[in-house]
């Protein structure tokens, strides 16, 4: 609105000067043009003609803004899905819309009172900030998450989210899918072949649901399409998953579940190497929602699996690139000091003169010996540099 303002505003301001710069000079050519008709008339023709023309462009800058509003009021406030705008920095609520105060019970104005914190699981808070902390605002979130309405009760929902400008502000803008339904219809589908696949339709994440006090996992196309498993080798208990987890990642895994559950945390997430079927290791993010029974025993937990390989990769190659330019960074600094400092000092000492021609002949056996030294340094870094464009 404050834009649509501002237009209209410089518009008007615009048109203002040029009459105010064109009415004398306007009004004496229609005079001299039509002689016979009254100038009082005339003057007032030209008048009306300005104030019409202005009308209609102002009617239709504020037309076009408000068909602009239309539609996103169309597309955000009346959107079928729990949508709204919070601030970067502070996490304050900016908009929600119809369905996000009908989903969550709060009024929208107890939502602009609020943060995105305050919908969230009390044992999810940390992970929630440390979430924001790390999200790239230039690629699009995605992320499973349990929810908390007004009246306290949790679900879960799978978010999606991207950096806008919002009133002035930097923001980010939310939706947010109740994917309950579908968990509930997955577990009570299972039996009749259906599986895990209503919500593995969404993603391209492993996904899955495990039966702690059964031990029966329940999982979706990711074990094949991820990591190449035919479906004839892939077994329901969990130990068939734990088996597959790199020798060195699975005992500091268990430990941190173990932790995860004598805390009765609802959140856990943890980075290992997963063995795929071709006997590659591939580096994967694993976070899940535990639920509880009324006795605090964890019963059921639902998670995804991502493949984090490519970032893994890049890490890696950035650290190894860190690491060649720190020795470069030596050897500039340490040892191309030392020759350098002899060349110097050598040349300080011949005799320009030729009186002692010993000495000079001397001298120059230890600068040649110094430009070895310089060379072979100077090769050393052309050798990493080498490896580094690598």
């Amino acid at each position: 609105m404050g834009a649509t303002a501002l237009k209209v505003a410089g518009l008007y301001l615009v048109i203002g000067w040029v009459w105010i710069s064109t009415d004398s000079w306007l009004w004496h050519s229609l005079a001299a043009q039509f002689p016979l008709v009254n100038p009082a008339l005339l003057q007032y023709t030209v008048h009306a003609a300005f104030v019409t023309a202005s009308a209609v462009l102002i009617y239709v800058l504020v037309r076009n803004s408000n068909s602009k509003q239309n539609n996103f009021r169309m597309l955000f406030y009346e959107h079928p899905l729990p949508m709204w705008i919070y601030q970067w920095d502070t996490l304050q609520f900016l908009a929600v819309n119809d369905a996000a105060v009908k989903k969550y019970g709060y009024t929208r104005e107890e939502f602009m009172r609020m943060t995105i914190l305050e919908i969230r699981h009390p044992s999810t808070i940390n992970h929630v900030l440390e979430d924001v902390r790390k999200t790239n605002k230039e690629f699009v979130y995605r992320g499973v998450w349990q929810h908390q309405k007004k009246d306290k009760s949790i679900f879960p929902v799978e978010i999606y989210s991207h950096t806008t400008h919002f009133r002035g502000l930097e923001a980010r803008l939310v939706m947010a899918v109740d994917i309950d339904s579908e968990i509930r219809s997955t577990v009570m589908a299972k039996d009749i072949g259906t599986r895990y696949e209503l919500l593995a339709q969404v993603t391209q994440d492993c996904i899955y649901y495990w039966d702690m006090v059964a031990d029966h996992t329940t999982r979706n196309h990711g074990p094949s399409t991820l990591f190449g498993y035919d479906e004839a080798d892939i077994r329901d208990k969990r130990s068939w998953w734990d088996d597959r987890v790199h020798p060195d990642d699975v005992l500091p895994m268990l430990q941190k579940f173990e932790a995860t559950l004598r805390n009765n945390l609802v959140h856990w997430d943890a980075e290992y190497r997963f063995r795929c079927a071709n006997g590659e290791y591939k580096h994967v993010h694993d976070r899940g929602h535990i639920i509880y029974n009324e006795k605090r025993q964890a019963v059921r937990m639902i998670g995804a699996v991502q493949d984090v390989t490519e970032k893994q990769q890049y890490v890696q190659q950035l650290r190894q690139q860190n690491e060649v330019l720190q020795d470069i960074a030596h050897i500039n600094s340490h040892e191309i000091r030392r020759p350098v400092s002899s060349i110097l000092g050598i040349m300080s000492m011949f005799d320009l003169d030729k009186n002692e021609p010993a000495l000079n002949n001397r001298l120059l056996g230890l600068l040649r010996q110094s430009t070895v030294e310089l060379d072979g340094l100077l090769h050393q870094i052309q050798h990493k540099l080498k490896k580094l464009n690598k």
